[in-house]
């Protein structure tokens, strides 16, 4: 089977991390790294093999589904096609791939996937960027809508978000509450002024697209670049940094079983109600040198993982081999249970997808035949 390596490509505005199967190079010893003792090792275990080709490269925030299917988006050629590539779902039970593409929607053009999830009962939603036109008006605008899938891969409904009166706001990150509201996040700046500059925002909205409750976390609490979404005369944010932690690809989310939805932003886990009110977790720092978290979601009842890998910058004297790590924490208190890195003999992966329990994690990967087969590893 081929050696393969994880490769990051940021993609432009979001800035979301790709993942490219390629030859590796021959690996390093490891180097050091600010790690736990007890630290073990995965190795790859159990494979499912699947007749579709396997990705060539594939977009890092995965989505897992209550009955352990994974929703993933990937391409067969290349990481640039990645944008119009469909939402995959594959289904560890039947060894079956079905494919949620792109829409087209009557009276919307142009549609842009900007994140998707699955709610507890597994439908899976998308949030698009869109350009609307009614008839009488000369110039399309941009409008966000929130589009729900059935099984078989076609649209069930859909609906547009409401937008503040004196904002403009572009969410790029939705999570989904066990009741059905969402939880988005994004940027905004006023609407009075194409050059005021550009603060972030995290909020509910309910299932017709209203804007229910702005949402502070617990790391930023006070910053003007969390601002509330509410009306403010026009009033920009004073100051925001060129690329803000909730723009960035090391924002993930995952909305939990237990109703509440988790956010890791600057290695800080909060949990959020459908309410909006934020609580910190706990510090979840890497657990590596020169790692960042690539994904997360949950790792059983009760828990919830974070894979971290080496995402490459491309500067002089860089060493981009490092062995990826996984931590294990209780969604109750927060506390780290588990660490694990990938072993020597783990030379197959791409990224990690979603996990079975606290000790078995799938990944994607590709067989002899460079077909797509998803691979259980294991602590021995």
């Amino acid at each position: 089977m081929s050696n393969l390596f994880v490769t990051l490509f940021l993609l432009a505005l979001l800035n979301l991390p790709a993942i490219s199967f390629a030859q590796q190079a021959e690996k390093e010893p490891q180097a050091a790294s600010i790690v736990d003792a007890e630290v073990k090792d995965l190795h790859p275990d159990e494979a499912i093999h699947f007749s579709t080709p396997a990705p060539v490269s594939v977009a890092s925030k995965i989505r897992c589904g209550p009955s352990g299917d994974i929703y993933v988006v990937y391409s067969n050629n290349s990481y640039v096609e990645l944008w119009g590539s469909p939402i995959r779902r594959i289904s560890l039970s039947s060894h079956s791939v079905t494919e949620f593409p792109i829409p087209s929607i009557s009276g919307y053009e142009n549609l842009s996937r900007s994140s998707f999830d699955v709610d507890a009962n597994g439908t899976l939603y998308v949030l698009y960027q869109a350009h609307s036109k009614k008839a009488g008006e000369s110039n399309a605008h941009f409008v966000y809508l929130i589009v729900k899938y059935k099984d078989d891969g076609s649209v069930d409904s859909h609906f547009t978000l409401s937008q503040p009166p004196d904002k403009v706001v572009q969410p790029t990150s939705l999570t989904m509450f066990a009741d059905g509201n969402f939880l988005m996040s994004g940027s905004f700046r006023a609407n009075d002024s194409p050059a005021s500059k550009v603060g972030v925002f995290s909020a509910i909205f309910d299932q017709t697209g209203a804007l229910r409750a702005p949402v502070t976390m617990v790391k930023s609490a006070g910053s003007e670049s969390n601002a509330s979404l509410k009306s403010s005369g026009g009033n920009a944010p004073k100051d925001e940094s060129p690329t803000p932690a909730i723009l960035s690809s090391s924002f993930l989310t995952f909305g939990a079983p237990n109703g509440k939805a988790y956010v890791l932003l600057e290695n800080q886990l909060d949990v959020v109600s459908h309410d909006g009110s934020v609580e910190n977790v706990a510090d979840l720092e890497p657990p590596g040198k020169d790692l960042s978290p690539i994904q997360m979601a949950g790792a059983g009842v009760g828990y919830i993982f974070a894979f971290y890998d080496h995402i490459s910058t491309g500067a002089p004297g860089e060493r981009a081999e490092r062995r990826s790590m996984i931590k294990v924490a209780n969604l109750q208190t927060g506390g780290t249970v588990a660490t694990y890195r990938l072993a020597q003999d783990a030379t197959d992966l791409t990224v990690a997808a979603c996990a079975v329990s606290l000790n078995d994690f799938v990944f994607l990967s590709s067989d002899q035949q460079n077909n797509l087969e998803v691979v259980h590893y294991r602590p021995k």
